[in-house]
């Protein structure tokens, strides 16, 4: 089971096309995408018709490619991605199995830059408590959000990934963590990855039963385990 993943790709369409040519490349089973999806397109009237608009053109490039793309979004993005295509499959706060494991996701984060898709700790922490009795041992958790301390340095000395999820992860020992949002902690750490491409050709593709993963694109390097 090997999926392709990144994050935090701010509506960079040349990114897409990059993703979507590795992600046939390598035959991946599925193209993980951890939300900041969405950029800012000219010509519309506020930032969420800006954003509708892509979204749109975004699924239907993502559901002719062919790729199964298992999605949760993130604080940047003000719309979802709505597709009626079992190619496209939303994964906030919902377990989709495929290939002998299981995918949950959750798009909030901490507050930010004030978007829709942020919640404050006590928000978050409610919420993944209602997933509990979806992880298991085979679960590949999808978020946008790090937990915090792990893979998610922010500006200066700060942190910002979430102690709630940091929690429930260190509860409940998930197989795999995949998520964003911090640009600098792009990388692994343990069953932690971070994929946020940052706008950049980057991607982590991940070997889901071994536990292998490689660095693609930029600072592409094979790391083994």
């Amino acid at each position: 089971m090997r999926v392709l993943a990144a994050a935090d790709i701010h509506g960079q369409q040349a990114v897409y096309d990059w993703l979507l040519r590795q992600a046939h490349e390598h035959q991946v089973d599925a193209l993980i995408l951890a939300g900041d999806l969405l950029g800012c397109p000219s010509g519309f009237g506020t930032p969420e018709e800006w954003q509708r608009h892509e979204a749109e053109a975004l699924v239907r490039r993502l559901d002719a490619s062919g790729v199964l793309v298992l999605h949760v979004m993130g604080n940047d993005d003000l719309v979802e991605l709505d597709s009626a295509s079992d190619r496209m499959r939303p994964l906030h706060g919902r377990r989709v199995e495929h290939g002998g494991f299981a995918f949950v996701g959750y798009q909030y984060s901490l507050p930010f830059m004030g978007g829709v898709f942020e919640k404050p700790e006590a928000g978050i922490a409610a919420d993944l408590a209602d997933l509990k009795p979806l992880l298991d041992a085979d679960t590949v958790f999808v978020s946008h959000s790090p937990a915090f301390g792990i893979l998610d340095p922010g500006v200066g000395d700060a942190r910002i990934g979430s102690r709630s999820l940091g929690r429930l992860l260190a509860e409940h020992r998930v197989r795999a963590h995949i998520h964003g949002h911090s640009h600098a902690g792009f990388g692994r750490q343990g069953r932690h990855f971070n994929v946020a491409c940052a706008g950049r050709s980057r991607a982590i593709l991940i070997d889901v039963a071994a536990m292998r993963h490689w660095l693609l694109g930029a600072e592409s390097q094979d790391l083994g385990a």
